[in-house]
């Protein structure tokens, strides 16, 4: 088939990567400059699923990694501190990652696409891996975002381990993800716009210096929340059609979950069939909306441990048959204390 991917993302480089290795023609749209393209996030998630992926590709995990989590410390309301156990949480060279994979791709970069580009009629589809910005789809009127900056760092004294401050109501957080060498990502997602924990990391890192700034809304939506998945031939995959965790923001391992759901279906037949396509995109992250559902009743103030049970164990028990996935260990009690906390 004749497809164009429009993002050159996570789930973009990924994706097409894998579509043209098995033979079909493919050609990217970016919207950033290929002098100013930088991929946004922290760079934190599992190594156990991001080596499965690594090698779908022909790539060596290992040569990507920064810096592999013993502990993180997640600093709570009223001077609480909780600490996961790691068991497969980095940071890793995004940047280098995606590149490797683009290196065989055909890639127009500056081009913006929006659903009345006259390109998209050249394509048997258009894949709409624009994560959080969506542009070729129509937007979603259950959408909700968090809005977040970051700041990529160095010349860090006293930190070296993944940290997190969760704020009071779940209605945000700060972070810093170390990239080894005294690097690391630090940054804060705030429904309130407050962002607090970043003026206290300066304070306490004078000579922190500041390499990038960058501002990346978060999308919390889940998948059930972001139909329609698709619009005439166009597709949406990864974080425009809401493939991110709620509980944490990420969604690197969703996004490219979802190119693999998209890759079977698209293998099945000469035609894509869109509905087993969200049929299955639904199920895999069905439980994504008991999680957000968790996370809007606590930002509300109406999380009650007794009348939301069921949805307090289906959020457990996915996530603890997942827990490779994460990248750390998946405990009640311990899940039941951090939701308390906030």
């Amino acid at each position: 088939m004749k497809l164009a991917i429009v993002g050159a993302g996570v789930a973009g480089s990924y994706l097409g990567n894998r579509l043209q290795e098995v033979g079909h023609q493919i050609e990217v749209f970016e919207s950033s400059r290929k002098e100013s393209h930088w991929p946004v996030c922290a760079w934190g998630a599992s190594k156990n699923m991001l080596e499965t992926f690594s090698k779908d590709v022909g790539l060596n995990f290992d040569n990507y990694v920064l810096h592999r989590g013993k502990k993180l410390r997640m600093d709570l309301p009223d001077e609480k501190i909780e600490y996961l156990d790691l068991k497969g949480l980095v940071t890793y060279d995004k940047y280098q990652w995606e590149q490797d994979l683009c290196q065989r791709l055909r890639i127009n970069y500056g081009f913006h696409c929006n659903p009345e580009s006259d390109f998209l009629s050249n394509f048997d589809y258009v894949i709409d891996c624009t994560g959080f910005h969506r542009s070729l789809l129509p937007r979603s009127p259950q959408d909700f975002i968090i809005p977040s900056y970051e700041f990529l760092v160095e010349n860090v004294s006293g930190i070296d381990e993944f940290y997190v401050i969760g704020y009071k109501g779940a209605r945000g957080y700060f972070w810093f993800f170390p990239l080894g060498d005294g690097r690391g990502y630090m940054g804060a997602g705030d429904i309130d716009r407050k962002y607090y924990g970043i003026s206290d990391f300066f304070e306490k890192n004078p000579n922190a210096k500041i390499l990038r700034k960058i501002g990346r809304p978060i999308r919390l939506s889940p998948p059930k929340r972001m139909l329609p998945f698709y619009n005439d031939n166009i597709i949406g995959v990864g974080e425009s059609i809401g493939c991110v965790f709620p509980m944490l923001g990420e969604g690197i391992i969703p996004s490219l979950i979802c190119c693999n759901i998209f890759i079977d279906v698209l293998n099945k037949d000469s035609t894509f069939d869109v509905g087993l396509y969200e049929k299955r995109v639904l199920k895999k992250f069905g439980y994504y909306d008991d999680v957000y559902r968790i996370v809007r009743l606590k930002m509300d103030g109406k999380l009650n441990s007794v009348k939301h049970f069921k949805l307090l164990m289906s959020m457990y028990r996915n996530m603890k048959r997942e827990e490779k996935r994460f990248g750390f260990g998946i405990d009640f009690e311990q899940m039941n204390r951090l939701l308390k906390a906030l």
